[in-house]
């Protein structure tokens, strides 16, 4: 049985006062498949605000090494959503490099973040980077599988944001819900899949086959759960968005 190892922000090295920096580590190429050559992507790329300049670094760190992080249309409108929100606690299934975690950090400057990663590697990575920007006190990385994680949780959260393997969601579905405070919102990235959720599972590449209908039991669960109010979005590569209805406004008809 595989055991989810809680790891303290507080016990990194004091490096706070250090400018950011990077090891180079070899990983297969991932590039955001944005084509520019779309009037409207280019026109809402050109409306977005600028990031602030750390979370601009940890960007460039991530495509230049292939690492996959929220795409700028996505984390402009996860900052919408947490601005509307105000949660006073998050949970991230997908931590990466820390960039999302450490956006809603800056963000919201009173709000607590667990945030939990299974790549052992990563979760280095991103201590390091929430202790160089001063948000180690605020932001707790979690070390293991999100569902196991997530089952061994009791305290509730304002916001759920899963941005892991998609393939995955599904598992990680009802434990979310019984954290989920009412009022609460529900966030999942990459609920598109680059067009291939709209692939009949038997017919896509043989690869994709068990992530499309993984994905599509997820999207269908979600969408039509009584117990919440949801939509899927297109942005960046598909959010599905939902907020936990409250007890007293479910319809029991």
């Amino acid at each position: 049985m595989r055991r989810a190892i809680i790891i303290s922000s507080c016990s990194m090295s004091k490096t706070a006062s250090a400018p950011i920096s990077f090891q180079k580590r070899t990983r297969s190429i991932w590039k955001p498949k944005i084509n520019m050559a779309d009037p409207i992507t280019a026109f809402i790329e050109s409306l977005l605000p600028e990031e602030a300049p750390e979370e601009r670094l940890l960007r460039k760190y991530a495509e230049d090494r292939g690492i996959p992080i929220l795409r700028r249309d996505a984390a402009a409108f996860l900052r919408v959503l947490a601005a509307a929100c105000r949660p006073a606690r998050i949970l991230e299934i997908g931590t990466a490099i820390g960039y999302s975690a450490a956006m809603l950090g800056n963000q919201l400057p009173c709000t607590q973040i667990d945030t939990v990663e299974s790549d052992l590697d990563r979760v280095v990575e991103a201590r390091e980077n929430l202790t160089r920007l001063k948000l180690e006190d605020r932001i707790r990385v979690i070390a293991g599988d999100g569902a196991d994680v997530l089952a061994s949780l009791c305290v509730p959260y304002d916001m759920i944001f899963f941005d892991a393997a998609k393939g995955q969601y599904i598992r990680l579905y009802e434990d979310a819900l019984r954290l989920l405070n009412p009022g609460g919102l529900l966030v999942c990235d990459n609920c598109i899949f680059y067009g291939k959720v709209t692939e009949a599972p038997e017919e896509a590449a043989h690869k994709h086959r068990t992530i499309i209908a993984n994905l599509r039991a997820f999207l269908n669960k979600m969408m039509t759960d009584p117990r919440l109010q949801a939509s899927l979005v297109n942005v960046g590569d598909g959010m599905a968005v939902a907020c936990k209805i409250k007890g007293d406004c479910l319809n029991h008809d």
